[in-house]
């Protein structure tokens, strides 16, 4: 990856249920590692560097975490490239974005530890804005468009993850983070959709907090705060839970992990539908993680130790 892939000719996946059609459109904005050559030649970090600063901001496998959703009925949205070359969950305007002042806005000029990324330059910010930003968005709009049309109301469900110590760009710098943050929006999120996940998910053993360490929930910009019917829930889930956080490499055991996912989510009544051929979910919540923290792995250390392997080629 830190050598430069070739070029992206569109920067989103969409993935069409496989199920009966259900209101849910779920967003992956983080899961993308490509860096495309001409990006590649903007970033001011050697190989080694830029493969550990992927390493920290890739919210890895978030696809595959979350990729159940099209067995009932959503449709998933996912940006490919790296959040180092665009992020597509900041606001454009500076100063309604926060991390700006990290340097980690849409376009970011400095890395997770301050470190200069790229040299700040409105010409190319503005041009990855309308190949990148624009098209994304506008495509995420209109996919929640299609679901009011059929539906006249769409849940997006926002899918993250989040390592296991805080970044020092990151405001929340609490070191006893839970397994999975349930994030909204005060205009967007009905307080029972939120009480219900939660219960739902420590029901499955999860250690649960709202809003913290990150809070907030996409909506498309066409439609936030406007529009009653389009409602919104994120949930970012601890990587060290799920995958290797010195490598970014799955654990064997992270299908268990996406199952009481699943299940919390279709116990908390999220709007998904099921084909008849879709094979149940399997177990109950001991099959994935015992209440508490008994099957829990623990966070990863403070900083891998040795030499970093290559980012895994996606």
């Amino acid at each position: 990856m830190a050598r430069g892939d070739g070029p992206l000719l569109a920067p989103s996946r969409v993935l069409r249920a496989s199920a009966p059609d259900a209101p849910v459109i779920a967003h992956v904005p983080h899961a993308g590692t490509r860096i495309a050559a001409d990006a590649r030649a903007t970033i001011l970090l050697d190989d080694i560097a830029l493969t550990r600063e992927q390493l920290v901001m890739t919210d890895w496998h978030t696809d595959r975490l979350f990729d159940w959703v099209t067995r009932r009925g959503a449709t998933a949205i996912v940006f490919e490239p790296s959040r180092l070359v665009l992020d597509p969950e900041r606001f454009l305007d500076p100063a309604a974005e926060p991390m700006e002042r990290v340097g980690q806005g849409v376009v970011y000029t400095h890395t997770h530890d301050g470190r200069p990324l790229r040299r700040p330059d409105g010409a190319l910010r503005a041009r990855w804005i309308e190949t990148l930003y624009r098209p994304h968005h506008a495509l995420l709009a209109q996919l929640v468009t299609e679901r009011l049309d059929r539906f006249d109301r769409c849940l997006v469900l926002d899918c993250h993850s989040f390592g296991s110590h805080p970044l020092p760009s990151e405001a929340d710098q609490a070191p006893d983070r839970p397994d999975v943050c349930v994030g909204t929006d005060d205009w967007h999120t009905p307080p029972t959709l939120a009480d219900a996940l939660e219960t739902a998910l420590r029901g499955e053993g999860f250690r649960v907090r709202r809003d913290s360490p990150f809070a907030g929930a996409l909506v498309p910009l066409d439609r936030y705060r406007t529009d009653p019917r389009v409602t919104a829930v994120m949930l970012e889930v601890r990587r060290g839970l799920y995958c290797d956080e010195t490598t970014g490499t799955l654990r064997p055991d992270w299908p268990d992990v996406a199952a009481a996912i699943e299940r919390a989510c279709v116990a908390a009544g999220l709007p998904f539908t099921m084909a008849a051929n879709t094979p149940p979910m399997t177990g109950g919540p001991s099959a994935a993680i015992e209440p508490g923290t008994a099957n829990i792995p623990p966070m990863a250390s403070d900083s891998p130790s040795g030499e970093v392997p290559p980012i895994l080629d996606r």
